[in-house]
């Protein structure tokens, strides 16, 4: 008969012919799975990923400084662009890794110095076109 019922005994590994594989290799990352029973991808409660890391808020202030007074041309804007952006420097460098903002720190400090140097190209320009009124205004006839 086809539907016969099977003893134990004829379940036992030896009567089988193709028995399953028994996992007792270590995982290739078992410096990552400390457990070679434990699937990859499974973490465990006490496995958490470290936190991200924060910007940092004087580099983020340096940016923007920077970036208004390049627009308005606001030479005390760029003095602190350009002071808020080495304490965000700082503040990177103390922090370790646990903040980031490098590349704004440094946009800040850059575009507070260009704004330093516009308004200073400005002020030279104005102090020329003065002086050229006054040279003008001297050749006049009486």
């Amino acid at each position: 008969m086809a539907s016969e019922p099977t003893s134990s005994a004829d379940l036992s590994p030896s009567s089988m012919s193709n028995p399953a594989p028994v996992a007792t290799a270590p995982y290739p990352y078992s410096e990552l799975y400390p457990y070679p029973d434990a699937a990859p991808g499974y973490y465990y409660p006490w496995m958490y990923a470290p936190p991200a890391p924060r910007l940092g808020t004087w580099a983020l202030v340096s940016m923007i400084c920077g970036a208004v007074s390049i627009a308005t041309l606001q030479s005390v804007l760029a003095i602190l662009a350009v002071i808020f952006g080495f304490i965000g420097l700082n503040e990177i460098k103390k922090s370790q890794g646990t903040v980031e903002g490098r590349g704004f720190a440094i946009a800040g400090i850059v575009t507070g110095f260009i704004s330093i140097g516009l308004t200073i190209l400005l002020i030279a320009l104005y102090i020329l076109y003065i002086v050229f009124i006054i040279s003008t205004l001297s050749t006049l006839p009486d």
